[in-house]
């Protein structure tokens, strides 16, 4: 009996570490409940010490979602440096199409927004919002339908570990 105790305690002791990501830096999440207000700017804050980093948007969507496509506009802000971007998303990869029927309708999608970010030690904020508008419309919508959650992943980049 204690030979089964011990063989459970090594086996559920071996999944626990070999799940950890030793490269996660931060990850946070905002519940938008169905729709991401463009007013309501998302922002993320993290504690950094000096090294190289990937920061990953990870956007969760419904069939509500009305777009193939996303445009965001991201800014990192480091000490006394901000980096500001557009980024232009597309749903669509080599085995599905976005508009392809999924059994939940629910899809999951991570968005590189910065690779190999030299960042100092310090405060760390992201802000993120989204700019998308209709073809024959020169605004952006205010209310984008079929956002369910946004999430801020920040890993360590290989070229840190080489540094």
């Amino acid at each position: 009996m204690n030979f089964k105790k011990t063989t459970y305690f090594i086996i559920i002791l071996l999944s626990t570490f070999s799940c950890r990501n030793e490269n996660l830096v931060f990850i946070d999440f905002e519940d938008l409940n169905g729709s991401w207000v463009r007013s309501n700017e998302l922002n993320f804050l993290f504690e950094s010490d000096n090294s190289i980093l990937d920061f990953s948007l990870a956007l969760r969507t419904d069939s509500t979602y009305p777009f193939s496509n996303i445009f965001l506009i991201s800014s990192i802000q480091n000490n006394n440096y901000v980096i500001s971007d557009t980024i232009e998303y597309y749903f669509e990869n080599n085995e599905t199409k976005w508009y392809e029927i999924k059994p939940s309708g629910i899809k999951n999608n991570k968005i590189l927004l910065k690779k190999d970010l030299k960042i100092d030690e310090g405060n760390v904020i992201v802000k993120l919002k989204h700019s998308i508008r209709y073809l024959d419309s020169i605004a952006p919508l205010t209310k984008l339908d079929g956002i369910l959650d946004v999430g801020l992943i920040v890993e360590k980049s290989l070229l840190d570990e080489k540094i």
